[in-house]
């Protein structure tokens, strides 16, 4: 059998990546740990997510007094070459230069559910916008700052990881270290 393809879709200006699930586990208190792959540009790449038990889902109608959010509620995890092959793919993708990055990485969200309920991750789609907050402050983004869109479809064996705007690039690279001297 061989690797999937992990599809990339630039068609909107955007670059979203879609992931076949090849390894997920919803334990009895709710912990959600999801493993997604497959060829990128040619290389294989893993990610690692773990989702904590906790993220509420939200009624966003425009009548909705507060939204739920959950901060550190999503981690995603990079190693070895599969995760240094994930950040060139992106460093590509977003049209820089860069090549050095420093494995493992583990990146912490603030996790906001915008459609579908998180403690029925195994049955149903699940959406979430991410916040990478590292070294911001409530009155400033930090240069790691930036959001993206997080979409689980386990049922179908299926991750999407979107972007939420192209001005949080600088903050996507600046997010994942560069290689030691």
């Amino acid at each position: 059998m061989s690797t999937p393809e992990v599809i990339v879709d630039e068609s909107d200006g955007f670059v979203d990546f879609r992931f076949p699930v090849a390894d997920s586990k919803v334990s009895d208190d709710g912990e959600t740990d999801v493993t997604v792959g497959g060829i990128l540009l040619g290389r294989p790449v893993e990610l690692h997510f773990h989702i904590r038990s906790g993220i509420l889902p939200n009624d966003l109608s425009d009548d909705a007094k507060s939204v739920h959010a959950l901060g550190d509620g999503i981690k995603m995890s990079l190693i070895g070459a599969t995760g240094v092959n994930f950040a060139r793919a992106i460093s590509q993708l977003y049209k820089s230069d860069r090549s050095s990055f420093h494995m493992p990485l583990e990146l912490s969200f603030t996790a906001v559910a915008l459609e579908g309920d998180p403690a029925k991750i195994a049955s149903e789609p699940v959406k979430f916008k991410l916040f990478h907050e590292t070294d911001s402050t409530d009155e400033e983004e930090g240069p790691a700052y930036f959001e993206m869109f997080l979409n689980f479809h386990l049922p179908l064996g299926l991750v999407a990881l979107n972007e939420k705007d192209t001005d949080f690039r600088v903050g996507v690279l600046n997010a994942f270290p560069t290689e030691p001297n």
